[in-house]
């Protein structure tokens, strides 16, 4: 396995890590067990990978907790989220914080996220959120700030773009895919010039795992120019 620091912090993770969300939220939105949830989230911890992603909403933080007690927490990076839909109270981030560190039987969060912010709600986030968090980093609850944007209404990420100016973000996880790669030079060359850590989403999501919503895209990609038609096999995308 690759190691790779994220950005200006010290953290050292794996190229690749496990994302607990999702359709399937490491199958539990396929019928598996919590059993068998964490036997994948065990195996690759086993295989080598130290980067786990969940979040309060994918109800999967327990799931999780129960996978990194026989591992040393020191040598694991988790990140959680914290859902931005309506205009969220400080105290509501409090208890979801507090919440999180109990699912996840840990007493801090390495990468603690704003999820699935959109431009109009950042500057009321900026104001009234990102001051509980600064403080929670100063208990020691928090070790670095992240945002995540809502990549479906957002495929332009503005509202990253936005957040970029702002120097309290240590990390950013962005949609990026085969698909739409707008973020190389809308997101990723400003974040590099910052030393801002970036994770990916949606790398194989949606219309990469839906063969006829593949070729619509692949088609429009076509039309529009943006792709040449001779690079690809429009019968089998």
């Amino acid at each position: 396995m690759d190691f790779v620091t994220l950005g200006r912090t010290d953290l050292n993770v794996s190229v690749m890590g496990i994302g607990c969300g999702g359709p399937s939220r490491i199958g539990q939105q396929t019928g598996k067990s919590e059993e068998e949830s964490i036997a994948v989230v065990k195996h690759a911890l086993a295989s080598g990978i130290n980067f786990i992603d969940t979040a309060e909403v994918y109800r999967t933080e327990k799931i999780v907790g129960a996978s990194i007690k026989d591992f040393n927490r020191e040598d694991l990076v988790i990140s959680t989220k914290k859902s931005t839909w309506g205009k969220i109270k400080p105290t509501d981030v409090i208890k979801s914080l507090e919440r999180s560190l109990s699912n996840l039987g840990t007493d801090y969060i390495d990468i603690y996220n704003l999820h699935g912010v959109l431009l109009q709600d950042y500057e009321y986030l900026v104001s009234n959120i990102v001051p509980v968090l600064q403080d929670m980093q100063d208990q020691g609850k928090i070790r670095f700030l992240g945002i995540t944007e809502r990549f479906n209404p957002d495929p332009q990420h503005v509202m990253l773009q936005r957040a970029l100016k702002d120097d309290f973000w240590d990390v950013m996880m962005v949609g990026f895919n085969i698909l739409n790669q707008s973020a190389r030079d809308l997101i990723l060359k400003q974040a590099i010039k910052k030393n801002i850590g970036i994770l990916v989403m949606f790398a194989v999501r949606l219309a990469l795992s839906r063969p006829q919503r593949l070729k619509e895209c692949i088609d429009k990609l076509i039309e529009t120019k943006q792709i040449n038609a001779s690079d690809i096999d429009k019968s089998d995308p």
